[in-house]
């Protein structure tokens, strides 16, 4: 494995969108050292600190701060022909977010850019290891998802979920819907996020803003109109959330976007 580039701790304001449609030349490890919104390929996550991607060369991405300074560590490396057999037996997902336990990742990507900068004697073999340990250490954080069994609530949880998007300005409620299955709140919420990896209240507020998102786009409504069309009753609240899922002001999407 040789590296490209790399960084440790490189903070950015919460204004911060990358957006790269046609990725960058070489695997990357991306270690998240602050809340972000990250999209890979077509899968938007939002993560916590100390959450760790791997992303493999050309893949399309975008890195976003999510309502607070942002934060990362990143190497960017080559994977030589003699390194692939280890990278398959590790199994590791790529693109998709991992969160870790502790801090080693961030110690051992710092301890790298320190070699790398360094005129040390055999630096490049002491960086193999030290991509060969920060590899393994993923490893042993990885938790492969668990396998979804399937209920008796699986197809009443598809049809909400389909009215949720398609009826985003419903004013949804928790309560009402656990009551109409015939579930304690807090199990339907259990189920719920067991099922799609989200809960149910994180869906009713992302069918609003992408809602929100396409008539911005597609209509001359106000700004106003279309928070009444999302189902918020008060502008300020819709705007304070559309500002949270996409980091600007309704108004400053519609004009970074009508035209693109």
């Amino acid at each position: 494995m040789v590296i490209y580039q790399l960084g440790w701790h490189w903070e950015h304001p919460d204004t911060l969108a990358i957006e790269r449609p046609n990725g960058h030349f070489g695997t990357q490890v991306l270690l998240v050292q602050s809340k972000g919104r990250l999209i890979m390929g077509e899968t938007e996550y939002h993560v916590e600190k100390n959450t760790v991607f791997l992303i493999k060369s050309c893949v399309p991405h975008c890195i976003y701060a999510d309502g607070e300074p942002y934060c990362d560590d990143w190497i960017r490396f080559s994977i030589e022909q003699e390194d692939n057999e280890f990278i398959d037996g590790l199994d590791l997902p790529f693109h998709v977010p991992i969160p870790l336990q502790d801090d080693g990742i961030s110690e051992l990507i710092r301890a790298c850019e320190t070699i790398f900068k360094s005129d040390v004697v055999g630096k490049q073999e002491t960086i193999h290891h030290l991509m060969t340990a920060i590899l393994l250490h993923i490893k042993s954080q990885y938790k492969p998802p668990e396998k979804v069994q399937h209920s008796y609530y699986d197809q009443a949880l598809e049809d909400l979920r389909r009215s949720i998007f398609a009826d985003p300005a419903k004013d949804w409620s928790i309560p009402e819907i656990a009551e109409q299955l015939s579930l304690s709140e807090s199990h339907f919420r259990r189920l719920y996020k067991s099922r799609y990896g989200v809960s149910c209240i994180k869906d009713i507020w992302t069918s609003r803003m992408e809602y929100a998102k396409q008539l911005l786009l597609t209509t001359e409504l106000s700004a106003n109109e279309i928070a009444e069309r999302c189902g918020y009753q008060s502008y300020e609240h819709f705007s304070r959330s559309f500002v949270k899922y996409a980091c600007v002001s309704p108004n400053k999407y519609r004009v970074e976007h009508r035209d693109l």
